[in-house]
């Protein structure tokens, strides 16, 4: 707007010589330059106010991007609890499964001995008599 006003000025000098003269109060002259003053600074902040708005809005992208990676992570995080999980009740398993094979064990060799010692005793009375 200031390069208009300074246009204007140097223009209409030129355009008043070849036609019928307008003019101005010096007190209108000033109110329409402080308008257009006026008028400049308020572009310059819209200007502003735009470029704010656009790293705002990479700033937002950014935040929510952070955040969905923090929501795959979680994910990750609960899978990888439930595998931990499984996992221990597959190696309970195992264990009570281990056990009943070593009660099962231990009752065969107990009956092993008993019928290994009742077998020499029999054998050890046959031999003697």
């Amino acid at each position: 707007m200031k390069q208009l006003l300074i246009i204007l000025a140097f223009i209409l000098p030129i355009i008043a010589k070849s036609q019928d003269t307008i003019k101005i109060p010096v007190p209108a002259a000033r109110q329409i330059a402080k308008d257009l003053a006026i008028c400049d600074s308020i572009k310059a902040v819209h200007e502003l106010t735009k470029e704010q708005l656009i790293l705002t809005k990479d700033k937002v992208i950014l935040k929510d991007s952070i955040i969905s990676s923090y929501r795959v992570k979680c994910i990750m995080y609960d899978t990888m609890l439930i595998n931990e999980k499984s996992k221990f009740d597959v190696q309970g398993q195992w264990i009570n499964e281990l056990h009943k094979q070593n009660k099962t064990l231990k009752t065969k060799l107990i009956f092993t001995r008993i019928v290994s010692v009742a077998f020499i005793a029999l054998i050890t009375y046959i031999n003697i008599r």
